[in-house]
């Protein structure tokens, strides 16, 4: 037990200090959100896909694809998606506010969290498992995201431009030229490499730097029902039921770590700026970020805590 708490706060601690850095620089004057926002851009378009390029360049593919994990997950996400397209319009009739909440559920930090936590657990670079998995849920999150706002917006969902908008989407293009680069046998220079890596590995400190500066929980009186709806079912309701399934799956150890993220992870920082850009309830996805990233250090610390106890992880 001391052996599995322990774990778990190797996992959980160093966020929280990370975070509460971020918060204290911007109490402090060092650092405000108009600044941090623009540098979410750069985080975003450039930090995370390098990441993530990095770690799928890194990787060892002779053993295979986790196909099983791959299909499970994808399939988990895909039910998922269905009922954030329905239940939330039960909630409200407002569509700014029901696509919101039904990005909320469906859209984890995936790359970020799942980077963290598989790196504190199993040594760093150890996040094959999250990284063989994000071929399949950062497509998906991606997706399942634009079309429930676009749903809201027009009505129906265009093809032709949620496809565009996914081949734009900075990760998706840092995981195709990865695996381009892997497929064609493409060595990159000594130099840029050791710009590439020293990129990739001071995305997550700058990341979670970044979402204490913007930790800051406003006046949602008349969304305070809203809110905890999709925290409740964000953070709650989806690990609980996908978690049993997936250690029923028999996923365990890395894959089990990478599920957990999936289906645990608060929601992305990148739904903020997709909700505000296709006409939703940009203040309402604000507040989801904000609360499920909080409530977060406390259920994967819960999470961690279990899994590690009974030995799966």
């Amino acid at each position: 037990m001391n052996e599995s708490f322990l774990a778990a706060v190797r996992v959980v601690v160093p966020m929280v200090l990370t975070m509460f850095l971020g918060w204290l620089f911007r109490v402090r004057g060092i650092v405000d959100r108009v600044t941090m926002k623009n540098f979410d851009k750069l985080l975003f378009r450039i930090f995370m896909p390098t990441l993530l390029f990095k770690n799928i360049y890194d990787m060892d593919f002779s053993q295979g694809l986790a196909v099983k994990e791959m299909i499970f997950a994808g399939v988990c996400l895909t039910v998922l998606f269905a009922f954030c397209v329905t239940f939330p319009k039960l909630l409200t009739s407002d569509g700014n506010k029901s696509s919101v909440i039904g990005q909320a559920v469906v859209r984890g930090n995936y790359i970020l969290f799942g980077v963290a936590v598989s790196e504190a657990l199993y040594g760093e670079g150890n996040v094959g498992a999250v990284v063989m998995l994000s071929v399949v849920v950062i497509p998906a999150i991606n997706i399942f995201a634009a079309v429930l706002l676009e749903l809201n917006r027009s009505g129906k969902a265009d093809v032709g431009k949620l496809f565009l908008a996914i081949l734009k989407n900075p990760m998706i293009i840092g995981a195709i030229c990865a695996f381009v680069f892997k497929i064609f046998h493409i060595i990159i220079p000594g130099p840029v490499w050791s710009v590439v890596r020293s990129v990739a590995n001071s995305t997550t400190t700058l990341s979670f730097i970044s979402l204490g500066v913007g930790l800051e929980m406003a006046a949602v009186d008349s969304d305070k029902k809203l809110l905890a709806w999709g925290i409740v079912l964000r953070m709650v309701v989806v690990p609980l039921i996908f978690m049993p399934l997936s250690i029923l799956a028999g996923f365990r150890d890395q894959s089990l770590c990478a599920m957990m993220i999936v289906f645990a992870a608060p929601t992305a920082v990148s739904s903020y700026p997709m909700a505000v850009a296709m006409g939703a309830d940009g203040k309402l996805a604000g507040q989801f970020v904000c609360s499920t990233t909080i409530l977060s250090v406390v259920t994967i610390f819960l999470w961690t805590l279990l899994l590690k106890t009974v030995g799966f992880i």
